[in-house]
This record gives C-alpha cells, sequence and structure tokens, in this order.
C-alpha cells in the first residue's frame, strides 16, 4: 500500500500551533461567559440567534491561533544562540 503524502514539517508546525491557539482561544471566551465577566453572559443569552457567540468565539480562537503562531515563530531560534552579546566562534 503506498504511503500517505504527509504536510511539510514546517506546515505541520504552524496548524499545530494554531490549533493550540485557537483552542486556548475558545477556552479563555468559555470562561468569560461562564463566569459572566463584564456581563458578556447575560448579554448573548439575550441574543436569540447565536450569531453573535459565533462571531465572538470565531474571532477569540482566530486571534489567539494567530498569536500562538507568531510566538511559536520567535521562539524557533539556534539553541546554541545565547543573544546580540555572545561570541560568534
Amino acid at each position: 500500500m503506498p504511503e500517505r503524502p504527509r504536510l511539510p514539517k514546517l506546515l505541520r508546525f504552524m496548524a499545530l500551533h494554531a490549533l493550540w491557539g485557537m483552542v486556548l482561544g475558545c477556552g479563555v471566551l468559555f470562561a468569560l461567559i461562564w463566569t459572566d465577566t463584564f456581563g458578556l453572559g447575560r448579554l448573548l443569552s439575550q441574543d436569540g440567534s447565536g450569531l453573535a457567540t459565533f462571531v465572538l468565539f470565531f474571532q477569540m480562537a482566530l486571534t489567539f491561533g494567530a498569536i500562538q503562531m507568531g510566538v511559536a515563530v520567535m521562539l524557533l531560534g539556534d539553541s546554541k544562540d545565547d543573544g546580540p552579546d555572545s561570541d560568534p566562534d
């Protein structure tokens, strides 16, 4: 049986970190709604269509996913790099 093609390593890295960021964003929003922070839970419960809740979850997931990808890329540096003042030898 032929082997399935896999995503390149960098794309898998980015997708995994984006997924974790999206999960974190949805978790944070769920906690904000559950604890009714700033009356958010009460306000969203008054929306009959659920569109506001969907939009909030989508935007939080998108924002946290992008932030997590950015942080992951910034932390990709070489492990031998000790900073700008390190000796190049």
